[in-house]
């Protein structure tokens, strides 16, 4: 299905389901489904990107989503930034919105959180610096009733957007090429907050490092940190250091058991954009705590075996 097609029946449908019953009914399998599946293929780097879709959990929502999140930032609408398809209230139209998710925002701010939202779109806004004329920059209308109301907090945590109104929707290219630049603003800004100025720290494997090369060793150490990536490593891998051999429940009992730290074996210099392997079997291994620290302050942060031959010998 095209992506064109998808949105226009998206908008059709959805106000007459509304008036049905949610529980198994097609539109909203069509939702969670069938246009994630159409964005997927539109997306070159499936293994970063996580395509989901919703209409509601039980019932139907007034603001139904489809959001594509950079796995190392979130997997959850509920926080961190991330792309989303918005269709207004009214159904008037749908918009493509970098966007943020506003749980733990409400949270955390209460009463103030689309203040909180703003305040962070427009430092998110600063740091991609100028948007295009043809992209909304900043608070969206959604054309939500009550301000209470989950969309209203979705218009106050808009960054960067593209609307596109009910029965003109554009041609694929258009709609294709519009998700692609809106992609690379995401990866943009996915770079930026690994930079030193968002960072309250610094590591100490991160002193002395060139922006370039601690901008990757961050990206690096985000990709290991993938609680369902490492998961993945671990149970392939095993639970026992491949530099060194320790065995934390050998040496720490109970407490000890099943913990390692996955590593990311993909070479540091080939992070240069947004195509990562993310292979658990393959793309990764485990390591204990001192020897995953002092890995990455070698030179051979992919090759465990000359690691251990240079420094475990």
């Amino acid at each position: 299905m095209s992506i064109s097609t998808a949105i226009n029946l998206f908008l059709e449908e959805y106000p007459v389901a509304l008036k049905q019953k949610f529980s198994g009914h097609p539109v909203a399998d069509f939702i969670r489904n069938e246009i994630p599946s159409t964005l997927r293929e539109l997306l070159a780097f499936e293994d970063r990107y996580i395509v989901h879709g919703s209409a509601g959990q039980g019932n139907w929502v007034k603001v139904p989503w489809i959001a594509i999140y950079d796995r190392f930032v979130t997997e959850s609408a509920q926080e961190g930034f991330y792309l989303v398809y918005l269709v207004k209230e009214d159904f008037s139209g749908v918009y493509l919105s970098l966007n943020q998710g506003v749980t733990t925002v409400r949270q955390l701010y209460g009463s103030d959180a689309k203040v909180a939202l703003r305040a962070r779109a427009s430092d998110y806004i600063a740091r991609l610096g100028k948007i295009p004329n043809e992209f909304i920059s900043g608070s969206i209308d959604l054309s939500v009733k009550k301000p209470s109301d989950l969309g209203a907090f979705y218009e106050a945590g808009a960054i960067c957007s593209k609307f596109y109104k009910r029965g003109k929707i554009p041609d694929d290219k258009t709609l294709e090429n519009d998700l692609r630049e809106l992609v690379n603003y995401y990866f943009r800004l996915v770079i930026k907050d690994l930079s030193p100025a968002s960072s309250i720290a610094i590591e100490e494997d991160e002193q002395n490092l060139n922006q370039e090369d601690l901008t990757k060793i961050r990206e690096h150490k985000r990709i290991e940190r993938n609680r369902k990536l490492s998961e993945a490593a671990k149970k392939i891998h095993g639970y026992k250091c491949k530099a060194c051999g320790f065995d934390f429940s050998e040496r720490y009992g109970e407490i000890g058991k099943s913990y390692i730290e996955a590593h990311h074996l993909t070479p540091l210099h080939t992070l240069k954009g947004q195509k990562v392997t993310l292979d658990p079997k393959n793309d990764f291994s485990v390591l204990c705590s001192n020897c995953h620290r002092m890995i990455h302050r070698s030179e051979f942060v992919d090759k465990v075996e000359e690691f251990k031959a240079n420094y475990l010998s």
